[in-house]
């Protein structure tokens, strides 16, 4: 798995590759940690290049949702491939989740 991050008016856009599974999601876990102690609190997640979430990758997501919205922030997700889209639909987390077909649509939001 490979994370890039960038910032654009203020919000951290995070483009993750490959697979969040038990060992990456830990990865991202201490990527979205160092972020949050700079008091960074508003992000877009661009999933676009991620072909498989397991629970250890969902349970990451909702623990930095938690945080970030008790530091009144927010996370957006956006360009959730059809097989992770329909993960977040079956587990009811696009309730959650504000979820956009592309980065800009994302970041307009805010």
């Amino acid at each position: 798995m490979e994370i890039k991050v960038s910032k654009k008016k203020g919000v951290i856009i995070m483009a993750i590759e490959g697979e969040i599974i038990v060992d990456t999601a830990m990865e991202m876990q201490y990527c979205f940690d160092d972020l949050l102690s700079k008091d960074e609190r508003n992000y877009v997640i661009d999933m676009s290049a991620v072909e498989h979430v397991d629970s250890s990758g969902l349970a990451a997501f909702v623990r930095l949702f938690k945080r970030v919205r008790f530091g009144k922030g927010d996370v957006k997700l956006c360009a959730l491939r059809h097989d992770v889209l329909k993960l977040f639909r079956i587990t009811r987390l696009d309730k959650v989740f504000d979820i956009f077909n592309d980065c800009s649509e994302a970041l307009a939001s805010f």
